[in-house]
């Protein structure tokens, strides 16, 4: 079976990472880039079999291309996809899938006309670590989830950040839950703040509810410690995942009723035992790209719907306003 062609537009620090990884995966041919700054960044492309490089996303049409990554900025997210789509050319388009729920709904709709794939490159959903995860719900070792929480912070905020810390780290996360609950995202109530002298917002604490399960996100660009852990709260034990280091612990609980002379009162003791579950390791973002390779061929429908990623975008949207309504913005900014 043929490679796949295939071009990368936007060679920022995604982009980048989709460039290592799609020269190592036999499923792909990389035939072309695209970046305004194409002419700083010649190392990056350089290779024996030669790639053609743009400046313009449009030059990527004069390749034969079956598929795309793109990997820009947010607000170009949609006119580009959109190009590429109308050309009959399968996208992978790095999340968020637009810079709103407006364009975003424009963008779902051209996709679904389009009939090529259109995959949103949230990839916490190919961490080994949350398979596992998944896999512990589905088979109801944690019994009926009541809770899920989240910490995904530092360590430094990008050079010119294109959207908010919420859109940017904490849309993973929501979308997690989502796929952990098979709900919709609710945002019960956001707060959050920039530091002095940045425009867009670089923390941030989100409450929501997915049916009957309770959540809760933390994200900064502050914590001067990178961490990215989840965990899950059910009925019959905790679960604790780190997602960089790709590791699963869980606490079944043992639990030993106490007897209270207390009306209306039921104590219990919970004596948790850790026990950690093995996991799969490999590279998400690999299998995101064979993934994405599977979907192109036909064989598979993408593991996030356009639906979902609308979803979560909308989510982060509302947080935002939440908090930016209920506090005015001299107060969101910590004093120096």
């Amino acid at each position: 079976m043929k490679p796949i062609r295939i071009g990368v537009v936007g060679l920022g620090v995604m982009g980048r990472q989709h460039l290592r990884v799609l020269r190592g995966l036999s499923k792909f041919e990389l035939v072309a880039v695209c970046d305004p700054r194409i002419d700083e960044l010649g190392t990056l492309v350089d290779s024996p079999g030669g790639i053609a490089a743009y400046r313009e996303p449009e030059g990527l049409l004069k390749e034969d291309l079956d598929a795309v990554v793109i990997a820009s900025p947010t607000s170009m997210h949609v006119s580009q996809a959109k190009e590429y789509l109308r050309a009959g050319i399968h996208v992978l388009l790095e999340k968020p899938i637009a810079p709103d729920v407006v364009s975003g709904s424009e963008l779902v709709d051209a996709a679904n006309r389009s009939g090529v794939t259109l995959l949103i490159g949230h990839v916490e959903r190919f961490n080994p670590a949350i398979d596992t995860l998944r896999s512990l719900i589905t088979d109801g070792n944690l019994g009926r989830v009541l809770s899920i929480s989240a910490r995904r912070v530092g360590v430094a905020r990008p050079a010119i950040p294109t959207t908010d810390v919420i859109t940017d780290l904490a849309i993973h996360d929501i979308d997690i839950m989502q796929l952990l609950t098979g709900m919709a995202p609710v945002v019960l109530g956001a707060s959050g703040g920039a530091l002095p002298g940045n425009s867009q917002t670089d923390f941030a604490f989100v409450l929501l509810s997915y049916g009957p399960v309770a959540a809760a996100v933390e994200a900064n660009w502050i914590t001067p410690l990178k961490s990215r852990r989840l965990s899950v709260t059910g009925t019959s034990g905790f679960v604790d995942v780190d997602y960089v280091r790709q590791e699963v612990t869980v606490y079944e609980a043992r639990i030993d009723p106490v007897e209270s002379p207390t009306t209306n009162f039921s104590a219990v003791w919970q004596t948790a035992v850790a026990k950690q579950v093995w996991v799969a390791q490999g590279e998400p973002l690999a299998r995101e790209l064979l993934h994405f390779a599977d979907c192109v061929r036909g064989t598979c429908a993408p593991a996030i719907s356009t639906e979902q990623a609308l979803a979560a975008l909308a989510a982060c949207q509302s947080a935002t306003d939440q908090f930016r309504e209920a506090i005015p913005r001299t107060s969101m900014v910590l004093n120096g």
